[in-house]
């Protein structure tokens, strides 16, 4: 029995290395299944990269602010 996902999915044609499809079927089994495995890690890697690149822009509006960056090793000089 098919599940639902949580999110709206489209299809796509995705090009893999030879092999790579069938060894994520043998390790996931047909019960999660590469594509979902699939999505689920374009889709992690995703929200990675945007959590990198916030990271990025929040240390350089502070660094832009000139506001001094207050830390516990700083606190006990």
């Amino acid at each position: 029995m098919r599940r639902r996902e949580d999110k709206a999915i489209n299809k796509h044609t995705l090009n893999l290395y030879a092999g790579d499809y069938e060894k994520l079927q043998s390790i996931y089994g047909t019960r999660v299944g590469a594509a979902k495995v699939i999505r689920d890690m374009v889709h992690n890697h995703i929200k990675y990269i945007q959590n990198k690149a916030e990271q990025k822009v929040n240390i350089s509006l502070i660094e832009e602010l000139d506001i001094p960056l207050i830390t516990e090793s700083s606190n006990e000089q």
